[in-house]
């Protein structure tokens, strides 16, 4: 069997290079983590998702897709619906609580884009507080309130009627 070749000085050191290149652009775990919390904590701080993409490389993280952002920052919401989500969901109710005031008065003196301004934000704010799905429960509530009345009423007549029949 012939002996195995000897690697040059040469190849070592490429190899050695190629390595530790390696070795900086893995994402380990640990910076994912950071490099999630630093878009999160830019977008709780009022950055959109563009200006978060521009602003990541600068705070020593690789560059990552506006798409990929808003994946994460959606992903963050869905799995922590306690405090960084309450948190978000209060600075997103500020920001719409101040393009209302700028738009409430002008929709009040008549402005008709104004007042549709005003009344699409006042759907968003609905939508992020969950307040639509109140009025789908608010009517089946109505419908289970009606029924359960009708109910009663018939108990009462039946109850009536069987005391009439005693009586005579």
């Amino acid at each position: 069997m012939a002996p195995a070749p000897r690697e040059t000085k040469k190849t070592l050191r490429a190899r050695s290079r190629t390595a530790r290149q390696n070795a900086k652009t893995e994402e380990q775990p640990l910076d994912r983590v950071n490099r999630d919390l630093a878009i999160l904590n830019m977008r709780l701080h009022g950055l959109t998702f563009p200006e978060i993409a521009r602003k990541l490389p600068e705070s020593g993280f690789k560059r990552v897709s506006i798409s990929r952002i808003h994946a994460i920052v959606a992903k963050a919401l869905r799995s922590s619906p306690n405090q960084p989500a309450r948190e978000l969901r209060q600075l997103e109710l500020m920001r719409l609580d101040q393009l209302q005031t700028a738009h409430y008065r002008q929709a009040m003196t008549g402005d008709a884009s104004a007042a549709q301004r005003v009344l699409a934000i006042i759907d968003r704010r609905a939508k992020l507080l969950g307040l639509d799905a109140g009025q789908e429960a608010a009517a089946s509530l109505d419908e289970a309130r009606a029924s359960l009345i009708n109910k009663l009423e018939q108990l009462a007549r039946g109850q009536q009627q069987t005391k009439a029949d005693a009586d005579t």
